[in-house]
């Protein structure tokens, strides 16, 4: 008997996309699912399609929540899961026919935790053309190979474009952070005992014009700080060798986040404070830091006040980058 797998689709504001969404998840060749649709408290018209396609599918399963964001959305969804497998798909991708169909075949024939595919990049509304990423991994790696791959960031660390053993995700932390994938694949690719890659192309990710303001800025800084101190920690604990790099990311991204928060006043008290803590405990340590990042870190320490203008600086570049992407 094909074992069941639980597809989690966290859903808030897509109603221009979530019939694509969840129609290529009902339509899948592989029939055994449970498709936990989780309404993050979306204001539109999402809550009722979700609704809809429960009474019309008995695989479908909903669950509406207060808006809460996209961690604690693929958190209820996670608590809710009974499948022997795990995957994630965003409400305004899709994903092709065959998918889930091949990734289970995969895992089990492999006795794999983590299953890996390729996948296309769409850019907004367009979906005739896309840019098709394959990761080129080899499944002749050990499981330690793997890992360190990932961690040393050589890979782009979607939670979507993989299928999950279940039991992997169990007490599994999401932060509610911009970059909450890279945080957790971390301690999901150290406990994984085995892995393996499908080298077809079978999630299709859209790509949305994002980030442009300052808050947004500080905000994916202020993920990809947590992000990569999650990854020290795990290293830490599992004695990788991805160790001093997960350091010195996350020493990078500190620097970074202060100095752009001078412009935007984002952090909290608290969320400042513990920014520079992590700072004043690393500061002694050897860290192969760029130079930008190090008459960053000077100027932090030495002239404060030409933060902001170097905040400001780095907003501008930032804007004139995001403007290439279509809303």
């Amino acid at each position: 008997m094909e074992k069941l797998i639980s597809i989690i689709v966290p859903v808030y504001k897509v109603e221009k996309y979530i019939h694509k969404a969840v129609n290529s998840i009902l339509e899948q060749t592989y029939k055994n699912l449970e498709v936990i649709l989780v309404d993050d408290g979306s204001p539109d018209n999402c809550p009722k399609i979700c609704d809809e396609y429960a009474a019309k599918d008995k695989r479908v399963k909903v669950i509406h929540q207060k808006n809460m964001g996209l961690a604690a959305a693929r958190t209820s969804g996670i608590i809710k899961a009974k499948g022997e497998y795990v995957s994630f798909i965003d409400s305004d991708d899709w994903i092709e026919s065959n998918m889930l169909e091949k990734m289970t075949l995969a895992a089990e024939k492999n006795c794999a935790d983590i299953v890996i595919c390729d996948y296309k990049i769409f850019n907004g509304d367009e979906e005739k053309t896309c840019e098709i990423h394959r990761q080129k991994l080899n499944n002749e790696w050990t499981v330690e190979r793997f890992r360190d791959e990932f961690l040393f960031d050589n890979y782009a660390n979607f939670m979507c474009n993989k299928l999950y053993r279940k039991k992997l995700l169990n007490n599994i932390f999401i932060p509610n952070i911009i970059f909450e994938d890279l945080y957790v694949g971390a301690e999901l690719f150290a406990k994984a005992k085995k892995i393996y890659y499908v080298k077809d192309c079978y999630y299709c990710y859209r790509v949305h014009a994002s980030f442009t303001n300052m808050t947004q800025k500080t905000r994916r800084k202020y993920g990809l700080f947590i992000a990569w101190r999650e990854h020290e920690r795990v290293c830490e604990k599992y004695k990788c060798p991805p160790l001093m790099y997960s350091r010195m990311r996350a020493h990078k991204a500190a620097i970074s986040l202060l100095v752009i928060n001078e412009a935007t006043g984002y952090l909290s008290e608290e969320e400042r404070n513990d920014v520079e803590s992590y700072l004043q405990m690393r500061a002694k340590q050897i860290v192969n830091l760029s130079l930008k990042h190090r008459m960053q870190l000077w100027t932090l320490k030495n002239m404060r006040p030409l933060c902001k203008t170097l905040g400001n600086i780095s907003l501008y570049f930032d804007n004139l980058k995001q403007k290439k992407y279509k809303k």
